[in-house]
C-alpha cells in the first residue's frame, strides 16, 4: 500500500497556494437530504447499491459529507451511469460543472438539457440497531488482508458506536480499495459464509453479505485513487498562467495511476507560481480538476481539493 507522508505535508506545502479563483464568493452548497423513498411525482426511482463518500466532499453545489448515499433516477438513466456521474462531478474543480449537467433542488441532485436526472439521499441504517449502518456496496470485489470479500450489497453492524459507520467504511475501503491509510492496524477474518469481521483491538465490524445487487453504488475517492491525508496547509497565492489562479488555505491531495503521495509532495512546490502557465516536463495542468499530471492521456498524477474535513 502506498503511504500518504501527511506528517510532512504541512512543512512542505506552508509556502505554496492551492484553490481556483472560480471558488471565491462561491455561494453556500446545498446539503444532501436524508435518506427516503424517491418523492411521490419526482418520476425518481432508487438506486439498489448504497455510494460511500469516504471524505468529506463537493459535487457542483452539492456538500457530501462523509458517509453512504442512496441515488435516485430517472427511468431514461441507468444507475450506474449516475453513480459514475457523481465520482465524476466530485472531481470537478470548484462548482460549475464541466458538463451539461447542473445541481438542482427538490429534490437535491443533477439534471441535464435532455431531462435526464438523479437525486442523491442520505442512506438510512440497515436496520433499527444504533450498531446497524447503512448498506455497502462493493461494486468490484477486493481483498481485505487475506480475505476475498466478493461484489455485493452488505450489512454493516459495529461492536461499538464509538465507531462511526462513516468510519468503518473508510478503514474498509483502505484496506481493500487501498483509498487511504487504515486507522491503525486491522485484522480481517472470514465469520461465515459470504460475511467478514474486521477487528482492532476491542473494536470490530462486521460486513455480511445481502445482496448480489451493486446497481448506483460506488466510492470516492475511488478505486484506484489514493487520498493523502489528512490535509496541507498553504499560504501564498499563486497563478498558472492567466486562468488559473490559486489561493492560501487547507488542501486535500488524491494521487492516481503511478504517482504517490510523496512524489505529489515533492513536485507540487516546483509547479505552483508558473504565470506563464508552462510546466517542467512532463507535468501538465488540467484546470477543469485542479489535476497536475504526466503526460496527454492523464492516467497518473494527483488532484488538488479544498479540504472539507470528514
Amino acid at each position: 500500500m502506498k503511504r500518504s507522508g501527511s506528517r510532512h505535508l504541512l512543512a512542505s506545502l506552508g509556502a505554496a497556494a492551492v484553490c481556483a479563483s472560480v471558488l471565491a464568493g462561491a455561494p453556500a452548497a446545498a446539503l444532501a437530504q436524508d435518506a427516503a423513498p424517491a418523492p411521490e411525482g419526482t418520476g425518481l426511482k432508487n438506486c439498489a447499491g448504497t455510494y460511500q463518500v469516504l471524505d468529506a466532499a463537493r459535487a457542483g453545489a452539492l456538500s457530501l459529507p462523509a458517509r453512504a448515499y442512496t441515488l435516485a433516477t430517472t427511468p431514461d438513466l441507468n444507475c450506474s451511469e449516475a453513480a459514475r456521474l457523481l465520482t465524476e462531478f466530485q472531481r470537478t474543480w470548484g462548482t460549475k460543472l464541466q458538463t451539461t449537467w447542473k445541481s438542482v433542488s427538490g429534490p437535491v441532485g443533477f439534471s441535464n438539457s435532455a431531462g435526464q436526472r438523479f437525486s442523491v439521499t442520505r442512506a438510512p441504517a440497515a436496520s433499527s440497531s444504533k450498531l446497524a449502518c447503512p448498506y455497502l456496496t462493493l461494486v468490484l470485489g477486493a481483498r481485505a488482508g487475506s480475505v476475498y470479500v466478493g461484489a455485493g450489497r452488505y450489512r454493516l453492524l459495529r461492536s461499538s458506536t464509538s465507531l462511526s459507520c462513516a468510519a468503518a467504511a473508510r478503514n474498509f475501503f483502505a484496506l481493500a480499495y487501498r483509498t487511504g491509510d487504515p486507522d491503525g492496524s486491522w485484522r480481517a477474518q472470514s465469520v461465515g459464509t459470504a460475511a467478514v469481521q474486521l477487528t482492532r483491538g476491542a473494536t470490530s465490524f462486521t460486513l455480511r453479505r445481502a445482496y448480489s445487487t451493486t446497481s448506483g453504488g460506488g466510492t470516492f475517492p475511488a478505486r484506484g485513487e489514493y487520498r493523502c491525508g489528512p490535509f496541507f496547509t498553504v499560504g501564498n497565492d499563486d497563478p498558472i498562467g492567466k486562468k488559473f489562479t490559486v489561493l492560501k488555505g487547507r488542501y486535500s491531495i488524491t494521487t492516481f495511476g503511478s504517482t504517490d503521495c510523496a512524489a505529489a509532495v515533492k513536485i507540487l512546490p516546483t509547479l505552483l507560481g508558473k504565470r506563464s502557465g508552462v510546466l517542467p516536463s512532463p507535468w501538465r495542468l488540467r484546470s477543469e480538476t485542479g489535476s497536475f499530471v504526466r503526460s496527454a492521456a492523464g492516467s497518473s498524477g494527483f488532484r488538488l481539493s479544498p479540504y472539507l474535513g470528514e
